[in-house]
């Protein structure tokens, strides 16, 4: 029991330490800079349309949400561990009775705090300019927190991605490595449907075996719902967010075994 409580104190310091670096480093002006210039920009559109121009606002609302909170989860993923490594301060850490494991989560929930301050920053500057402009809409709802919550889990599963690529590569292909699966996988439905028009053979069943392998970002991506004031189907926001925490555990964990192997 003390063991635990132990590694919990060393994860918890070094989360903090994490927590407050990213906060001093450009990476999360950026990305609120890059979430404000979207939705600045999604204000005007709606003001110059007469046609339900709240739901316009809610979609350039979302997409700077989810491309603040991707951009923020990756670079701060890929660059968290790399950085330790460059600069030789593992070892410091490391000097003290905590494992490469234990540090690697440490990094992980440090990110992960920066991810979540960032995500209700903007989800209440966001709701809360919805709420000024279209005081009336009936989009300002349950499935719009459901979909920004949704949207602030797939950035805490793409600072995981990220971060696991990191503990055996560099910060740039870590990067790009976590971008590439992302994409690959909001568009897993599309995928499958140009597999289903192959010809059956190995190559096909080899196709969809690995598109099944691959993370599915589809289930976090609920803003057309959410546009058009729709519910979403019951248990959907549970076994999405089921699915990601279960993820990024099994990352941490594949990442902790890299990481413990990794020449210095």
């Amino acid at each position: 029991m003390d063991q635990v409580v132990a590694a919990l104190r060393g994860v918890r310091a070094i989360a903090r330490v994490t927590f407050f670096e990213i906060l001093r480093d450009k990476v999360l002006s950026g990305a609120i800079v890059l979430s404000g210039v979207l939705l600045f920009l999604g204000l005007l559109v709606s003001r110059a349309s007469f046609i339900r121009p709240d739901r316009i606002l809610l979609d350039f609302g979302l997409l700077a949400f989810a491309l603040s909170g991707g951009f923020l989860g990756v670079l701060s993923g890929a660059v968290a561990l790399a950085r330790e490594f460059e600069r030789r301060t593992i070892f410091i850490a490391l000097a003290r009775p905590i494992s490469r494991s234990q540090f690697l989560c440490g990094k992980y929930f440090g990110v992960a705090l920066v991810l979540l301050l960032n995500s209700l920053v903007l989800a209440l500057v966001f709701v809360g300019v919805l709420k000024l402009l279209a005081p009336d809409s009936a989009l300002v709802g349950r499935t719009l927190v459901q979909a920004l919550g949704l949207l602030a889990v797939q950035a805490l599963f793409l600072a995981a991605i990220s971060l696991f690529f990191s503990t055996f590569s560099t910060v740039s292909l870590s990067a790009v490595m976590a971008i590439g699966l992302y994409l690959v996988g909001v568009n897993v439905s599309q995928i499958r449907l140009l597999l289903v028009r192959m010809d059956e053979g190995s190559l096909r069943h080899f196709l969809e075996g690995l598109v099944s392998m691959l993370p599915n970002f589809e289930h976090f991506n609920v803003g057309l719902i959410a546009s058009y004031g729709q519910e979403l189907p019951a248990g959907f926001f549970a076994v999405s967010v089921s699915y990601a925490f279960a993820w990024i555990a099994g990352l941490l964990l594949l990442g902790g075994i890299f990481i413990e192997r990794k020449d210095a």
